[in-house]
């Protein structure tokens, strides 16, 4: 920019007295160079100024400029429900207005809302929601520890490699799993491990929290997990940690028919679905506390199964199709409309029926998760997480900060992650 305003401020006077043609020969000249038509003819009308300098600002008359297309009201509005949806991103929360908006009015939760400002808010774009609500998002969570220890190798190779690029199947049944450890700032002594599986077709995703990553309790974990799936679990995937690749885990999956693969090491791609997951489900409701008593863990658990009907029956997510190219040859991946996991399910189901399969769904769970879909107030869903999550921080931020104290750790992150979370607690309270 600093040599385009060289070079314009050079042909500054001679654009401003020139003719029509001879300006058009100055901008050939400006545009043979490698400027643009439009920046060379921008930056020729604007007032000199030096190069590297940023672009003069002009002083506002009151009352000019383009008039806010959206209200005050709308704004508030579009807060309330971006608290209440549990704050998704903007595509997200324009995917989820159709849902959403009618079943918060048929709970009365938008009382005291007029149809005109429901009507601004769903006329809002996805940017435009993302850019309306940059002030009230928070900075991103500190980063957690990662504990996973490898197996051992003459297990390890005797289990099947399943890597990002392998073209697989996409059909309900192979879930991604993975652990996620909630010890704080300190990995010393025993603390809490919450074990997610997310379906690679569907998302359909489950949470267990566990006193420990040995290797009963995670049996019992994938157990509890694999039975909450509407539809059978066909292919477990996993990283290389001893708590996956052990004797009593492999035993478990043959006994029912379940194919086990596994990640290859240091490589996050291989396992991007349930990956995504450890920051967006487990610690964006779990945070980054220490875990380490009987209460906190049944807790989790409580707070597991609220986000169980929230995640799957009232969050949209989206999927990776394919890749394409640019005009500039860039490689672009395209993603599918935003559907919950339950439509993807539905979807999956009568596609195998059509073709002539047994389907993947029984009619009694089609009517029973319906009948919860209906019946159930998404917002107060959050209220109940809001809760649980007020109670975990009441009982685990002093006793994190003493032991990262003890520990001789900066307390920096851990610092901002506490004030964020009693900005986030003061806000739902209001």
């Amino acid at each position: 920019m600093a040599t385009r305003r060289r070079l314009t401020n050079r042909f500054k006077d001679e654009y401003a007295k020139a003719t029509k043609k001879e300006k058009k020969l100055i901008l050939d000249r400006l545009v043979e160079v490698g400027m643009g038509r439009s920046t060379a003819r921008r930056l020729l009308r604007e007032p000199a100024r030096p190069a590297g300098k940023g672009r003069l600002r002009r002083e506002r008359k009151p009352g000019s400029g383009r008039k806010p297309r959206y209200s005050r009201d709308a704004q508030r509005l579009l807060e309330r429900l971006w608290l209440l949806m549990g704050m998704p991103c903007g595509p997200y929360m324009k995917a989820m207005f159709g849902q959403w908006i009618p079943a918060l009015e048929a709970n009365g939760e938008l009382d005291g809302v007029t149809q005109s400002q429901i009507d601004e808010v769903a006329a809002m774009s996805a940017s435009t929601i993302d850019r309306r609500l940059r002030t009230l998002k928070r900075a991103s969570m500190p980063r957690g520890m990662s504990l996973t220890r490898p197996a051992a190798e003459h297990v390890r190779n005797s289990i099947r490699i399943r890597k990002a690029t392998d073209e697989i199947e996409r059909l309900p049944g192979l879930v991604e799993a993975d652990t996620v450890a909630h010890c704080g700032p300190s990995a010393a002594g025993e603390f809490a491990r919450t074990l997610t599986m997310v379906d690679y077709a569907t998302n359909w995703t489950v949470n267990v929290s566990v006193r420990n990553n040995a290797k009963r309790n995670i049996r019992q974990a994938v157990d509890h997990a694999i039975a909450l799936f509407p539809f059978p679990v066909t292919c477990f995937d996993s990283d290389n940690g001893a708590e996956f690749i052990n004797d009593e885990l492999i035993d478990y999956l043959l006994a029912r028919d379940i194919e086990q693969t596994r990640s290859r090491p240091y490589r996050k791609n291989d396992q991007a679905t349930v990956e995504s997951r450890n920051n967006h489900v487990v610690r964006k409701f779990a945070f980054y506390w220490r875990y380490d008593t009987d209460e906190q863990r049944i807790l989790l658990n409580l707070l597991w199964a609220k986000t169980y009907a929230l995640l799957n029956l009232f969050t949209p997510t989206r999927k990776p199709v394919r890749y394409e190219q640019t005009r500039e040859g860039r490689r672009k991946c395209v993603y599918d409309a935003p559907r919950t996991p339950w439509t993807r399910v539905l979807e999956h189901d009568a596609a195998s029926r059509e073709a002539g399969g047994p389907g993947y769904v029984d009619r009694d769970t089609v009517e029973r998760v319906e009948a919860i879909v209906t019946s159930t107030n998404p917002a107060m869903l959050l209220r109940d997480i809001h809760a649980i999550q007020d109670r975990l921080e009441e009982i685990s931020h002093e006793r994190t900060e003493r032991l990262a104290r003890r520990q001789g750790l900066d307390m920096g992150y851990l610092g901002e992650a506490i004030k964020r979370l009693r900005d986030d607690a003061a806000t739902r309270k209001q």
